[in-house]
C-alpha cells in the first residue's frame, strides 16, 4: 500500500512538471496571443494531473496506436524510480513532514495577513484577501503614493481578481507547491502562474478602459518597491513579474477571439488526452481473477550460479515485492525484485518488472514481458562492467480470488 501512494505521487510530480517545461516552452508564443490565454494556458496543470485518476485500459492507447502503425513499441509514459520496498517508508515520511511543514508556513503567512485587517503597513502592496469573502486590504500609504486615477485602476485590478477567484487559483498553487515541495519545477511554475495571472488582470482593466494606459503605466511604475505580504489566498497588486517586461505587455492586444479560445481549449484537451493514452492502468483489478507468478532466477558470476525459485500471488495491477538479502559476494549480492502483471488479451499477461541489485540497491533493469498464460519467458541482463547476468524466468496462471 505504502509503494502504491508513493509510486502514486512520483508519478503526479512527473506529469506537473511535464506541464510546467510544456508552458514554460510555449510562454513567448503564448504571450503574442495575449495575457489571458496565457493564464487560462496554466490549467495545463491540473487537467494534466487529473488524468492519472481517470479509468484506464491495461495497456497503453499510444502503445496500441503505435503498434499498429508499425512504429516501435512506446514505453508510456516516463516514471521516477521508486525506492527499494525497505526505505519506503521512511521516504514516504519525509515527503509527509516536508509537505506539513511547507503548510504550516503557508497557514502562519496567512494568519499574520488576515490579522492586519483591511489597512497594511507602510509600503505594502495592495491586495484582495480571503477566498469565500475576499476583501481588498490597502497600505497606510496608499492615498499619498497614487493619484485618485491611478487608486481607481488599482482597485479596478483587485475586482478583477475577485471576478476571476484567483484566490481560488492561488490557493491551489499553494497546495500543489505544498504537496510537491522538494520539486523546483512546482515552486518556479507557482510564482510563473501568479505573474501571468497580474498580466491577465491589467489586460482586463485596459480592456474595459483602454484610454488609461498612460496613467495604468504610471500606477505601475509608482508600485515598483512595493513589498507583497506573501500568503497562499491573496492577490496582489505588485508581483515578482519583471516591471519592464509588465510595462511592455500593456501594448499587446486586450480581447481573445473565440478561435484563441477554442485553439487553446483543443491544445488543452489533446495535452491531456496524450498524457491519459501514455499511461497505462495502475489500480488493481478487484474483480477478476488473481496472478500467480512462478519465478526462476539464476544470477551466474564466472563458473558460479546461484538460483532461486519461488512463487508470488496477487491481483491484477498490483505490486508484488521479493528482497533477497543475498550472501555479500560477488556471486549473490542483495537484490529486490518488483513486478506488476496484468491480464492484457485473452490468454496473455503483461509482466512489468523492476529489477534492483547491489549495495545500496540501484535498478539494473525494467524488463516488460508478454507472456501466454501458464507458458514460460525469460530475461537476461548483464551488468554493465561486470561479468554478472542475471535470468529472470516466469510462469504466468491464473487462479480464483476467495
Amino acid at each position: 500500500m505504502i509503494d502504491a501512494i508513493l509510486s502514486a505521487c512520483l508519478q503526479q510530480t512527473l506529469l506537473l512538471s511535464l506541464a510546467v517545461v510544456v508552458l514554460s516552452a510555449g510562454r513567448s508564443l503564448l504571450l503574442r496571443q495575449g495575457a489571458g490565454l496565457t493564464y487560462a494556458a496554466w490549467s495545463l496543470v491540473p487537467v494534466l494531473m487529473l488524468t492519472q485518476a481517470l479509468p484506464r485500459p491495461s495497456v497503453e492507447p499510444l502503445r496500441v496506436v503505435l503498434s499498429a502503425a508499425g512504429a516501435p513499441a512506446a514505453t508510456g509514459l516516463a516514471s521516477f524510480p521508486v525506492p527499494p520496498h525497505s526505505s519506503t517508508a521512511p521516504w514516504l515520511a519525509l515527503w509527509l513532514a516536508g509537505t506539513l511543514a511547507v503548510l504550516g508556513l503557508q497557514s502562519w503567512r496567512q494568519w499574520r495577513l488576515v490579522r492586519l485587517g483591511e489597512r497594511l503597513p507602510v509600503g505594502s502592496s495592495p491586495a484582495l484577501v480571503g477566498l469565500l469573502r475576499p476583501r481588498i486590504a490597502l497600505p497606510a500609504d496608499f492615498e499619498l503614493r497614487f493619484t485618485p486615477e491611478e487608486r481607481e485602476l488599482i482597485l479596478a485590478h483587485e475586482a478583477v481578481h475577485r471576478e476571476r477567484l484567483d484566490n481560488l487559483w492561488n490557493l491551489l498553487a499553494s497546495i500543489l507547491v505544498a504537496l510537491h515541495w522538494w520539486n523546483p519545477l512546482a515552486w518556479w511554475g507557482a510564482r510563473r502562474m501568479q505573474a501571468d495571472q497580474e498580466l491577465a488582470c491589467d489586460s482586463a482593466v485596459l480592456a474595459s478602459q483602454p484610454d488609461c494606459r498612460p496613467t495604468y503605466a504610471q500606477a505601475l511604475l509608482a508600485a515598483h518597491n512595493l513589498q507583497p505580504q506573501a500568503a497562499p489566498i491573496a492577490s496582489r497588486w505588485s508581483s515578482a513579474h519583471p516591471l519592464v517586461e509588465r510595462i511592455a505587455m500593456l501594448n499587446q492586444p486586450h480581447h481573445a477571439s473565440r478561435r484563441r479560445i477554442a485553439l487553446m481549449s483543443c491544445a488543452l484537451v489533446t495535452c491531456g488526452g496524450l498524457a491519459w493514452a501514455s499511461q497505462a492502468a495502475t489500480t488493481a483489478d478487484a474483480t477478476g481473477p488473481g496472478l500467480k507468478l512462478n519465478l526462476l532466477i539464476a544470477q551466474q558470476v564466472g563458473d558460479r550460479v546461484n538460483r532461486m525459485s519461488l512463487a508470488m500471488a496477487g491481483r491484477q495491477g498490483e505490486p508484488m515485492r521479493m528482497d533477497n538479502p543475498g550472501d555479500g559476494s560477488d556471486a549473490n549480492p542483495p537484490m529486490a525484485l518488483d513486478l506488476t502483471a496484468r491480464v492484457v488479451d485473452p490468454g496473455k499477461v503483461q509482466i512489468d518488472a523492476v529489477i534492483w541489485q547491489g549495495r545500496p540497491l540501484a535498478v539494473i533493469a525494467r524488463p516488460r514481458l508478454i507472456l501466454k498464460l501458464n507458458e514460460p519467458g525469460m530475461v537476461e541482463q548483464l551488468e554493465p562492467g561486470t561479468n554478472r547476468r542475471t535470468s529472470l524466468v516466469v510462469v504466468p496462471s491464473l487462479f480464483e480470488r476467495p
